[in-house]
């Protein structure tokens, strides 16, 4: 009856206690393995391997001294490839823009914004002839139809008005310099307009009368990206001027009407 009892132990305990064997390595090594190898392992003609499903969450943990490093890694030159991040807690996820931080493809000025990487709103233009005012006491300005830039396609220019929007609330850099032919006796202005509230949000005039002038305006103002604005010039009543696109001198000509709206934060 002990006899049996004790095979019956012993047949038990093969069955629940792990099972390991010994294999000879190439080099005549004996190793003791485990043949059910698993959490990210796999055994191949008796040696352990990594490469293998994940049982279980799995932290390796590193140190100062003891970094984690995989060498010889390919380029990817597949577009559709996904960088790799970590979350605060450093488990790795697949990244997609513009969830991480990378440099955005486009033309503008890169700029930080809640510590991402953007590029800036820009609207760049000139003026392809004269545009006559009139007399007007706020017109927008027609014939700014070279565009330069305009990377978030928000720009309008035609023969006879013009119009913008930006994409975002923000801080943006204006910058207008327009040439003036005051024909009569009024004063003239230029600026930008807000075309939905329909008021001025910046302008500069001059007092200067039946003369050729030249009226430069630097400003930063906030837009909102719920509203439309446009370039508008305006000449008192009782007058008329021209807006200036290409000056001509004794040496030459080029283009001097002038627009540019970016965004600084």
């Amino acid at each position: 009856m002990k006899r049996i009892i004790l095979i019956l132990l012993m047949i038990y305990s093969g069955v629940m206690m792990p099972q390991a064997k010994t294999v000879v390595t190439q080099y005549g090594e004996k190793v003791v393995v485990h043949p059910n190898a698993n959490n990210g392992l796999n055994t191949n003609n008796g040696f352990v391997q990594l490469g293998g499903e994940l049982m279980q969450p799995t932290t390796i943990k590193t140190t100062g001294a003891n970094t984690l490093a995989i060498s010889d890694l390919t380029v990817s030159t597949d577009t559709s490839d996904t960088p790799i991040v970590t979350t605060a807690a450093g488990v790795l996820k697949k990244g997609a823009f513009p969830s991480i931080n990378i440099i955005p493809d486009d033309i503008g000025t890169v700029m930080a914004i809640d510590g991402k990487l953007e590029v800036a709103q820009e609207i760049t233009a000139l003026m392809s002839t004269n545009f006559l005012l009139g007399v007007t006491t706020g017109k927008a300005i027609g014939n700014i139809t070279n565009v330069l830039i305009d990377n978030k396609g928000t720009f309008t220019g035609t023969g006879t008005t013009n119009s913008f929007k930006v994409k975002t609330d923000g801080l943006y850099f204006i910058t207008i310099n327009l040439p003036i032919l005051n024909a009569g006796s009024g004063t003239p202005a230029i600026g930008v307009y807000c075309d939905t509230d329909d008021e001025w949000v910046t302008r500069i005039s001059s007092e200067a009368k039946d003369v050729r002038i030249n009226l430069t305006l630097l400003t930063s103002l906030s837009l909102s990206a719920a509203k439309t604005y446009s370039f508008r010039a305006a000449v008192s009543a009782g007058a008329s001027a021209t807006v200036e696109a290409v000056n001509s001198g004794t040496t030459g000509n080029g283009p001097v009407a002038f627009f540019s709206v970016k965004r600084l934060r």
